[in-house]
């Protein structure tokens, strides 16, 4: 009978001897990818090692490896060989820690305990969609969508180790998309807020007087900057340059927080393409220049420290506006402003609609750093109920009377 043909990337049977000096030696013969043979040999101390070594040099020679995770893994297993390499990425710089701690966290919190069991085998497009679908209706559309996208990656892991043969979470019905918050402040009650803010527990017996000068200070940088509350937070006095006419700042760093490295500021934006230098209009300017007054000496020194020159965390500035919101609700839905929206975010949102408006897309879309327009169009700015009467001018020259 003929022995079997050895299929590429594999090795045939090994053979194993003892030398004279003591040391083993296996020899056997592959065949590599583009399907000739070979002979392969290794040596060890041992008859263990030399196998092993022997395995090495052919694991070298090939693409055809052992899978980490099999088709009867189930998504709990899977997802425990997969984190792994996202961590290796989260060190070596290629992803943030952030964007792994909340991989873990995906996992961990919502995919293990509501279908770390099932198999990658029974997981059909049908069933991937069913559970999405599920999570959508007892935990929201934000729940589902951080399953789906960990659901997903973690296929695509197992696709790759030649577990499965596609990834059925790619097939699911889309999830609606969040409802676009319209929310923004006028110059009116811009002017408002800020006089609530500086006002803000003076009356005595009602606790210790809040940082109500960081907030004023952050609140008309953002607004003159678009700047996100991170990268606010995270200026220093080198990125600051008030010889110019008008002032100018460089966005080139942002605060970020995660279990691993605590609060610090990374020295690149929320992304390294939006990196930019913005010229300061009044309000933001005179900000800066009260910051620069309370900041160190020193050229990196922050215009938002804590008490021990480290920066300030996004929680904290988000804890105080959030007390200040609290603290002065009815005053603040007397005046309008549609409370339950209010976050630093609204500032940024306020700011690339009024430049829109006055400018043009573009032009608020460098501001806020955006690659792509639609980014500015769908997420920021707030479309005028008006439309331009100037249609009208159009269509009676067009169409006549």
């Amino acid at each position: 009978m003929a022995r079997p043909r050895i299929a590429a990337g594999e090795i045939g049977q090994v053979q194993v001897t003892q030398l004279a000096n003591g040391k083993w030696r296996a020899r056997a013969r592959m065949r590599d990818d583009s399907g000739q043979l070979m002979q392969l040999r290794a040596e060890g101390a041992t008859e263990a090692e030399a196998r092993e070594e022997l395995k090495s040099r052919a694991k070298a020679q090939t693409t055809h490896t052992k899978s980490i995770v099999t088709a009867a893994s189930t998504i709990a297993e899977a997802a425990e060989a997969w984190l792994p390499t996202v961590r290796v990425r989260a060190e070596n710089g290629t992803l943030s820690w952030s964007t792994y701690e909340n991989y873990e966290t995906t996992v961990r919190l919502t995919l293990v305990p509501v279908c770390g069991g099932v198999t990658l085998e029974a997981l059909t497009v049908g069933r991937c969609d069913r559970i999405i679908q599920n999570l959508l209706a007892d935990r929201g559309v934000s729940a589902a969508r951080k399953a789906r996208s960990v659901l997903s990656l973690i296929c695509g892991f197992a696709v790759r180790d030649d577990a499965i043969p596609a990834n059925p979470v790619r097939d699911v019905a889309r999830l609606p998309t969040p409802e676009k918050k319209t929310a923004m402040l006028t110059p009116q009650q811009i002017e408002a807020i800020r006089d609530l803010m500086t006002r803000w527990r003076e009356t005595e017996g009602m606790g210790p007087r809040p940082n109500w000068r960081a907030l004023v200070d952050g609140m008309d940088i953002m607004l003159g900057t678009s700047a996100r509350v991170g990268e606010c937070i995270g200026l220093r006095r080198c990125d600051v340059d008030m010889t110019t006419a008008p002032p100018t700042i460089l966005i080139d760093g942002t605060v970020i927080q995660n279990k691993v490295q605590g609060v610090q500021r990374k020295n690149a934006p929320k992304r390294t393409r939006q990196r930019r230098r913005i010229a300061l209009p009044a309000l933001a300017a005179d900000a800066v220049r009260r910051r620069l007054a309370l900041a160190e000496r020193g050229p990196e020194a922050l215009l938002f420290p804590t008490k021990t020159g480290k920066p300030m965390s996004v929680s904290n500035y988000e804890r105080l506006l959030r007390s200040f919101i609290d603290d002065n609700r009815d005053e603040l839905v007397r005046l309008g402003v549609e409370v339950d929206e209010y976050s630093t975010h609204i500032y940024r949102r306020t700011t690339a609609t009024l430049v829109e408006r006055a400018a043009g897309l573009t032009i608020a879309s460098r501001l806020l750093g955006h690659a792509n327009e639609m980014v500015t169009r769908n997420s920021y700015v707030i479309t005028a109920e008006q439309v331009d009467v100037v249609t009208a001018d159009i269509l009676d020259t067009i169409l006549g009377t």
